[in-house]
């Protein structure tokens, strides 16, 4: 377990604090591309505790300030978009993406004020359909090209919901694989037969239980490093270790990524901290044809906004999405890890937390922690077990040949890891 000042450490997301620091070094999603248009070309956004405007300019330009245009304080999210920027509604100063004031048309002809005139700006980029936003030092690092976000002849969609719980509770789960038997094949296999009529709800459990394969009981689980984060893997009842769900696994990208999927699907969900007690879960989703198949080309990636929520105020529960959104709900706007007590299998969660206090040290040390890019590497695949890569006619594309090998790190290590943790 940790103590109170280990727990605040690792859940504080505002500017200046440690976590806060380290989660700067990162691009995060923040919209859609489609969010940002002709009817709606600005959105307000929380991310990382700050408050913030985006917005897209007549001319199709992209942009992210700071909310209170600096005259009178008034929210350039009601502002109009321009050519170069944006047009505030009270007294018509404008602004670009950088965050400079390109005109103030109640000043005196000749007047140089504006150039005096400068608000908090930061870096965005559109890629695959979403729109990406860097809150660090200067200067920007440089957003990975991960496959999914750069295939051809693919659907994509992305699903937004906002959490009221801190973005290390999501986290924590990724690292867990052991509640896939437990939270969503019989959990949700209940709360889903609860829906049934009572005569017909035990029948019911008992197929949905026996037909969900990746709700088997998990024999072990094991962790490897690799440079962008943790590759989680399982070995189920029944299963050789030649399987792929153990021998090739699939990533947990550090910081708040989470890379799943199977068959011809494909998708992210990525935790952006809005605040320490709130949470902008990101899912971006992509589906690959049937070999052979063209697509007719994609219009903009559609986005769809979820209620956690049922309307008795419980949380959603009727889909396994939002069965992993109860459980980090449930456990509160930010977990007690105080009194908490972790058991062999939790020995992902443990590798996890020590990975976030190395970086921690390496940022505080002036290095750049990992899965931060300086170059642009082009397209990075990432390996995920039983899945149709465009152009592989088998399951696990580029690494479907991957040797079996052992874990870095498996349960029984966990009483180790702990130790070398605390």
């Amino acid at each position: 377990m940790l103590n109170a000042a280990q727990n605040e450490r690792l859940t504080q997301t505002s500017k200046g604090t440690p976590m806060g620091e380290l989660l700067r070094r990162y691009w995060h999603p923040i919209a859609g591309s489609s969010e940002l248009n002709e009817e709606n070309p600005t959105k307000e956004i929380r991310l990382l505790a700050e408050d913030l405007v985006l917005f897209r300019t007549t001319k199709g330009g992209i942009g992210l300030i700071e909310p209170s245009c600096p005259h009178r304080k008034a929210n350039l999210s009601y502002g109009v978009p321009e050519p170069d920027g944006i047009r505030c509604a009270y007294h018509g100063w404008v602004f670009d993406e950088t965050g400079a004031c390109l005109d103030q048309p109640s000043e005196p002809a000749g007047s140089r004020f504006k150039d005096k005139v400068k608000i908090k700006a930061y870096p965005v980029e559109e890629l695959g359909g979403v729109v990406w936003a860097y809150l660090g030092p200067a200067p920007a690092t440089v957003l990975p090209k991960w496959d999914i976000l750069t295939w051809d002849n693919v659907e994509r969609f992305i699903v937004s919901m906002e959490l009221p719980c801190n973005w290390l509770q999501c986290m924590d789960n990724s690292l867990d694989p052991v509640h896939f038997e437990w939270l969503h094949n019989y959990w949700g296999s209940y709360v889903l037969g609860m829906e049934k009529p009572a005569e017909e709800r035990a029948e019911w459990k008992e197929r949905m239980q026996s037909e969900n394969a990746r709700g088997r009981h998990e024999v072990k689980v094991g962790f490897d490093r690799f440079e962008y984060g943790v590759i989680k893997r399982r070995l189920l009842e029944g299963d050789t270790e030649d399987n792929q769900w153990w021998r090739i696994g699939h990533p947990v990208l550090f910081p708040n990524t989470l890379r799943v999927g199977q068959n011809r699907n494909f998708s992210f969900q990525i935790r952006v901290p809005m605040d320490d007690t709130h949470t902008h879960h990101f899912v971006y989703r992509v589906q690959v044809p049937e070999e052979g198949v063209v697509l007719p080309p994609q219009g903009p990636v559609r986005v769809d906004f979820e209620n956690v929520y049922k309307p008795d105020g419980r949380v959603r529960a009727d889909w396994v999405l939002g069965q992993d959104q109860a459980a980090w709900i449930i456990q509160g706007p930010i977990t007690d890890r105080t009194d908490e007590h972790l058991g062999a299998t939790d020995v992902g969660i443990i590798l996890y937390r020590k990975l976030i206090n190395e970086q921690l040290k390496i940022m505080e040390d002036g290095g750049d922690p990992i899965n931060v890019h300086r170059t642009d590497k082009g397209p990075i695949y990432l390996q995920q077990e039983h899945s149709y890569y465009p152009g592989y006619t088998e399951t696990g594309g580029p690494f479907r040949d991957m040797p079996l090998h052992s874990p870095d790190v498996e349960m029984e290590l966990a009483e180790k890891i702990s130790a070398d943790f605390a």
